[in-house]
């Protein structure tokens, strides 16, 4: 057995501790006092009162006992919470890059409009996909189903190929700010709207663009 193994039967606080790594990752908080730590000051408490009490009344029998009860809790919440975010989280990404049918000038318009108000989110998201779907409704690229970000910008790269860096780095910002790993601002925003400026007024390679 490996020495890195996890014990089999671990104490209350090792319990604690496995609850706290996994349930304390960024995708279970919804900000401020979250439910995340109501859940784990539940638990806490929960694990001191079964193992006071039925270590107590059974010694050492009693604590596993007790540990187990908890250990049983815990799987149970994270069945019950973990397993439908992680769900969703898949249906995200299958979506694609476009999860309605705005066209570019609705989605630009949706662009600038959280731009004005300092949601870079939206408004770099939006521009993004404003900047696929007018390649697209120009002819320059084709849609597929499930098309995602990164397969939009290579695309967009072949037959316009002065512009691959900036695409493939909006792309890459794209993914990094929809799943969290990149933080929005002006400057992600102002980076996607002079590419779709650029887009707009580069003549795409015709023998790329209807390669198959």
């Amino acid at each position: 057995m490996s020495l890195d193994a996890p014990p089999l039967t671990p104490d209350a606080e090792t319990a604690r501790r496995w609850a706290v790594e996994e349930l304390a990752k960024d995708e279970y908080r919804d900000g401020g006092t979250s439910w995340l730590e109501r859940v784990l000051r539940w638990f806490s408490d929960l694990l001191e009162g079964l193992g006071d009490g039925v270590s107590g009344a059974a010694g050492p029998t009693g604590t596993v006992i007790a540990v187990a009860v908890g250990l049983a809790l815990v799987a149970l919440v994270l069945w019950l919470v973990v397993g439908p975010m992680r769900r969703n989280r898949r249906a995200a990404a299958e979506e694609g890059l476009f999860a309605d049918e705005r066209g570019a000038a609705a989605l630009a318009e949706a662009a600038r409009a959280a731009a004005s108000s300092g949601d870079w989110e939206s408004a770099t998201l939006d521009l993004y996909r404003a900047l696929v779907r007018d390649l697209a409704e120009r002819d320059v690229i084709v849609l597929t189903p499930g098309l995602t970000a990164a397969e939009a910008a290579e695309r967009a790269a072949a037959v316009l190929p002065a512009l691959a860096s900036r695409l493939r780095t909006d792309a890459d910002a794209f993914d990094g700010i929809r799943y969290g790993h990149v933080p929005a601002t002006e400057a992600t925003y102002a980076h996607v709207l002079e590419t779709m400026r650029a887009c707009a007024g580069a003549r795409p390679r015709l023998a790329a663009a209807e390669a198959p």
